[in-house]
Parts: C-alpha cells; structure tokens; sequence
C-alpha cells in the first residue's frame, strides 16, 4: 500500500514539473516573440469592477505608452507620467519594479522569472493557457493568460490583485515592427498646455 502511494505522489510531482517546464517554454516563446516583433501597439479592451474601456498600449523594451481615454500613461523606463483628463493634471513619479508591473499589462512577461510559479490551465484548441500564481509579495495573487497557439501572442490577461480585485483584458489588435522615438514614452506639455504638473518625487 505504501509503495503504490509513494508511486502516486512522484507521479503527480512529475505531472506537476511538467506542466511548469511547459508554461515556462510558452512564456519564453511568448517573450521571444514580442521582443523579435521590435516596437508594437497592442489594442485592448479593459474590463474592470464597475466598467470597461478601450485602449491601446504602445511598447518599445520597457518602455511603454498606456492610453485609456481618460488616461494616459508615459514610462520612458525612470519616470512615470500619468495624465488624468478630468482633472486635467499631471502626476510625475518614479516608480518601483512592481508599481510598473501593476500599470503594464504585459510586465507578466517577467513575473514568472520573479515571485511567481507558472503552471498550464484548461486552454482550448486554439490558445494555451497559463496560470501564474504569486508568492506573500507578488503584486498579483494570480494571473491568467490565454496565448495564440500558432502565433504566441497573447489574447487575454486576467489578474487578480492581492485584495482580490479583478483585471481582465482582452487583446484586439496587434502592430508590430512599429518605430517609435524615445520622445513617445515621455510627457510633453506642449500637447497639454493647460495641465497641472505635480511632481510626486
């Protein structure tokens, strides 16, 4: 009885250690595939408690550019500046690793290298699913990600804070090889005369 217990247990640990070495392989493939695609633009649609939007997200490395209508995000990889419509402010800060990870989207990039665990899910015939689960420090308590399976580009993102708050987005559009200047991930106030600069350094 014991023996064949034993012969259970390395049989779902080796079942286990498979499907991480295979989430992993997917989201290195993944990664490969955005960085070889050079600077791209990504259309989304956001799904959050109590709404959803449209937007887009430009990337070039780690720098991005976040547009959601109401607002706009500019990361040049340093500083942050997040224009809010409403208010018609700006807010100028630099981030940390993880406050960057909560407003890229596609920062799940590098969680699965840091502070997280990747395993498969469920998936379909036509996309991969893989579920990272984070540790007590993680910004995320889990996320989701749905991949194209021919293209491996991914589909959708769901992330779940730690409070348990849900994100969800949806990719509709993908642009690579886009070239963009280093001036595109910086705030000009050229554009936004009238806006108030706050600088929260």
């Amino acid at each position: 009885m014991m023996k064949k217990m034993t012969l259970v247990v390395l049989s779902l640990l080796l079942t286990a250690m498979t499907w991480a070495q295979n989430a992993t392989k997917i989201l290195d493939q993944t990664a490969a595939k955005l960085k070889a695609a050079g600077d791209v633009k990504i259309g989304f649609t956001l799904e959050v408690e109590g709404g959803s939007s449209t937007g887009y997200i430009k990337l070039q490395g780690q720098k991005f550019v976040l547009n959601m209508g109401g607002s706009i995000i500019w990361f040049d990889s340093k500083t942050m500046w997040t224009y809010l419509k409403n208010n018609d402010e700006v807010n100028v800060t630099e981030p940390s690793a993880a406050e960057v990870a909560k407003m890229n989207p596609y920062a799940f990039l590098s969680f699965y290298k840091n502070g997280y665990a990747a395993k498969m899910g469920g998936g379909t015939s036509k996309a991969y699913e893989v579920v990272l689960t984070g540790n007590a420090n993680s910004p995320f308590k889990e996320v989701i990600v749905r991949i194209n399976k021919s293209s491996y580009i991914p589909t959708s993102i769901r992330m779940t804070s730690a409070k348990g708050a849900q994100t969800y987005i949806r990719c509709n559009s993908f642009l690579k090889n886009q070239k963009y200047k280093s001036s595109t991930f910086q705030f000009n106030q050229k554009n936004y005369p009238n806006a108030e600069l706050i600088d929260l350094r």
